[in-house]
């Protein structure tokens, strides 16, 4: 069994590496497959293209569900059904939707849609509605590091994303089922917010209660991340399990009361249907999200063991649930819940067994196994993990596990049996957790709490795995110590920086806005940072940041904010917050701490590299987007010309005073592509090799205006831009032809959009 889950596994994380989807027509290798697995000497591999071919088939499925790319951009009177309890963020309420059969035209069975305008006080799961849409099929920002968002829709079965528009056609055709599972829990989690209205540990008693987490703010998931507590926020192995054991122990102390009952069911057996019904319940009170499918199938598997009374060992009860997780959801694999769950489960017993006698305080150390033995992972899907998890998990597990879980459980049935009870054991949660929260704030604010890692590439990840797996392996293990060997790659390995002299140039995507990184063989400097799209996402801190640990850059030499608009300055300051930064310069300093001004004049080199501001001059007036900071930078091997938003009058300045100086190999292009930019006189000034759009697909500005784009082609320059190509890189260095690199094309995958607008 073992072999044969690995096997299957393997299949699955397999073919997610392939960059197309194959043709459908592949699934008849099926038939040879299935003949196969009556052979012993060809099972495994049979079993290994069973899990690539399924993986097929569920790939196929949710790609080809994809919205039509003729749908894009128009707006649709279509009807469906809330199918998530929606989220409610400042001006923007969020929901997934799943559109009826339309005669006249096909879409997705699942959509994400925001509505901002004339939405509604009250939007509840399960109620069928009537909306005037616009839509786009899946598209993300595409960057060498950070999250993937395509994936992610790709894992949920999205198939196209959008927003409501103000109609008087939006209207409610039916309310929602009373008793459906989402109308429950959503009920609950809006009991939870009236009764503790005051109480800042509302989001956490949300997510531990229910699985929906959106009031948990920043500062707390910081806390938790910090702590290496985030865990246990999800509902997943943790909580199902201890549900399953409350619910087991409980089953059979009440069922062997009564003697009679024995004669019917042994007492083992009715613990097994209570622990499972208990579990089913917690998963239900999670909206079944992924985590909690895994656990739930995991307990099933055990509780299924006893009531067919065979023993069943732990290592396959563990493949077993690896195995009909993998049946039930192939693209598993892409989750770091996943890997994280199976992981923790596997490291448990591979220190827990084997190991006689049994340690002293065994249950104490496995916090610190566990912390250790994850940490690669953790390193591989965040590039951060813990380092005083171990700590933070010993103190704050038996709190959450032993007291909390069990009495938000019973909180959970009393708020609908008698709800003055619920309420004060809500209350009671609610006082724990505030006991507990300033030991984890204390602990994430100690110097040394966590460690923040770089990528390394895939092939070191091999032996800092096996070393850790023989670090983990049991005393008597021989030659332990080798896996020392293996964990050196985590403080050898660095990122190839630039020689000197060489300049790399990375225009980074942030969707509709402006974010650049500029290394040289000893410095860095950002020009911009994107936008701030809400309290809880921005580019500096979700793009910006994870790009320079990407690239092994522990700090910031100088940040340039060409000016005040959001799309330039949103995600400035969570940046500074979460990264040193020297210099500060911009053309609006009174937004940002500690900046200056930059001003025409200003000049400086790095590594014979050199960096000039242009624009603008100290008696220079006129709008916020023509008083941008114009910056130039030059190297032997080809130059840069970054201009912000300037617009044709500061277009006209720049020509005057700079004529054949502003000439340069690449030009980022003023404002977009807007059309109040790129007039004919500069583009012949610049005579860039190159030009760069920063922008939005399908953004509402229309950039980059096909008037500017006929433009630059006419003078022969090289177009790129982030909607199509995602990030764009250049290396200026001795290579003669200074052929960037692409996000979009250089690490595709069968997921990622084919965007053409």
């Amino acid at each position: 069994m073992i072999k044969t889950a690995i096997s299957f596994a393997l299949g699955c994380i397999v073919f997610l590496q392939l960059t197309t989807l194959p043709s459908s027509l592949w699934l008849w290798a099926l038939l040879p497959a299935c003949s196969l697995l009556l052979f012993d000497k060809s099972r495994l591999l049979a079993v290994f293209t069973l899990g690539m071919l399924w993986t097929l088939l569920h790939a196929g499925l949710i790609i080809n569900n994809r919205l039509a790319e003729p749908l894009e951009g128009q707006d649709l009177v279509i009807t469906g059904i809330v199918d998530n309890i929606p989220e409610y963020q400042n001006r923007r309420l969020r929901f997934e939707f799943k559109p009826d059969q339309q005669d006249n035209v096909r879409l997705p069975t699942k959509i994400r849609l925001n509505w901002y305008q004339s939405r509604p006080d009250s939007l509840h799961s399960g109620e069928h509605w009537q909306l005037t849409v616009r839509l786009k099929r899946p598209h993300g920002m595409a960057n060498p590091s950070g999250f993937d968002y395509e994936q992610w829709l790709f894992q949920q079965g999205i198939g196209a994303v959008g927003y409501v528009r103000a109609s008087p056609d939006n209207k409610r055709l039916t309310s929602a089922p009373k008793y459906s599972i989402n109308t429950i829990r959503q009920s609950l989690t809006q009991t939870i917010e009236i009764n503790l209205n005051n109480s800042r540990n509302i989001g956490l008693i949300q997510g531990l209660t229910t699985g929906i987490r959106n009031n948990i703010n920043l500062e707390q998931w910081q806390i938790l991340r910090l702590s290496g507590t985030n865990h246990l926020l999800a509902i997943s192995g943790l909580h199902i399990g201890l549900a399953a054991a409350i619910g087991f122990f409980c089953s059979r102390w009440f069922w062997s009361r009564r003697p009679q009952n024995l004669l019917l069911l042994p007492a083992n057996e009715a613990g097994a249907i209570g622990g499972f019904l208990t579990a089913l319940f917690y998963a239900a009170l999670a909206g079944f999200s992924l985590p909690s499918q895994r656990a739930l199938i995991m307990v099933a598997t055990v509780m299924l063991s006893l009531l067919i009374r065979r023993s069943i060992s732990s290592n396959h009860v563990l493949v077993a649930s690896l195995f009909l997780v993998l049946v039930f959801d192939p693209l598993a694999v892409l989750s770091a819940g996943f890997w994280l769950s199976f992981s923790a489960v596997a490291i448990i017993l591979l220190t827990s067994q084997y190991r006689w006698p049994s340690p002293r305080w065994q249950w104490a150390k496995i916090h610190g196994l566990i912390a250790f033995g994850l940490t690669p992972l953790l390193l591989i899907f965040f590039m951060q993990t813990s380092l005083i998890s171990p700590i933070a998990n010993f103190i704050a597990v038996p709190i959450v596990s032993l007291l909390v879980v069990p009495v938000l459980l019973l909180s959970s049935l009393f708020l609908y049996l008698f709800e003055p009870l619920g309420i004060l054991l809500l209350q009671l949660v609610d006082i724990i957790l505030s006991l507990l929260w300033p030991i984890l704030e204390y602990l994430a604010a100690l110097p040394f709490s966590h460690w923040s890692g770089i990528t390394i590439p895939t092939l070191y990840w091999i032996p800092i795995i096996v070393g850790t797996l023989l670090l983990l392996s049991p005393k008597q293990f021989p030659a332990k110590w080798i896996g020392l060997i293996g964990l050196m790659p985590l403080v050898l390995y660095s990122p190839a920086k630039p020689a000197d002299g060489e300049v790399w140039f990375s225009l980074l995507d942030v969707g509709q806005g402006l974010a650049a990184v500029i290394q040289t063989k000893d410095h860095t400097l950002v020009y911009d940072t994107g936008p701030k799209f809400s309290d809880d996402f921005n580019t500096g801190t979700a793009v910006v940041l994870p790009f320079l640990q990407y690239q092994g850059i522990k700090h910031i030499d100088t940040l340039v904010v060409s000016h005040g608009d959001n799309d330039h300055i949103g995600g400035a300051i969570p940046l500074i917050d979460a990264i040193i930064v020297d210099t500060i310069i911009s053309s609006t300093p009174t937004l940002l701490p500690s900046a200056t001004s930059c001003q025409a004049g200003q000049s400086w080199y790095w590594n014979n590299v050199h960096f000039a501001i242009l624009h603008p001059q100290t008696m220079d007036r006129g709008s916020e987007n023509n008083l941008s900071c114009v910056l130039k930078i030059s190297s032997t091997y080809g130059s840069i010309l970054l201009t912000g938003d300037i617009e044709a009058k500061t277009e006209r300045l720049l020509v005057q005073r700079y004529s054949d100086k502003l000439r340069s190999t690449l030009l980022v292009a003023p404002h977009h592509g807007s059309n109040s930019s790129s007039t004919t006189a500069f583009i012949k000034a610049v005579q860039a090799d190159f030009v760069l759009f920063a922008t939005g697909y399908r953004n509402r500005y229309h950039f980059p205006n096909k008037q500017v784009v006929d433009r630059y082609q006419n003078h022969d320059i090289t177009l790129f831009n982030t909607a199509v190509d995602g990030a764009i890189q250049f290396k200026f260095n001795s290579v003669v032809e200074h052929d960037p690199i692409t996000a979009r094309q250089s690490t595709s995958q069968i997921w990622t959009s084919d965007a053409t607008d």
